[in-house]
């Protein structure tokens, strides 16, 4: 598996642009547009995973400040046998 991804990723065919793409880019405000467009929306990703990131954060600081952090995930993780009928 690791030869054929090296293998694709050497050949020329896999580093060439797609014309649509070349064309657009040669041109000068179009190509500077199709640049703001891909900014843009790697922008708007990275905004979205830190957005969660700092979810998760506050979440885990929030639980460790309540007690919460070591809480039991199930209830038969407080090592007590389940109740008989």
């Amino acid at each position: 598996m690791a030869a054929l991804a090296g293998g694709l990723g050497v050949s020329p065919a896999a580093w060439a642009q797609c014309a649509m793409c070349g064309a657009a880019a040669a041109s000068g405000k179009v190509g500077q547009g199709l640049a703001y467009s891909i900014f843009f929306l790697l922008g708007t990703l990275f905004l979205v995973v830190l957005w969660l990131v700092i979810l998760v954060y506050l979440t885990q600081r929030r639980a460790a400040g309540t007690g919460r952090a070591e809480a039991p995930l199930s209830p038969l993780a407080t090592g007590h046998a389940p109740a008989e009928k």
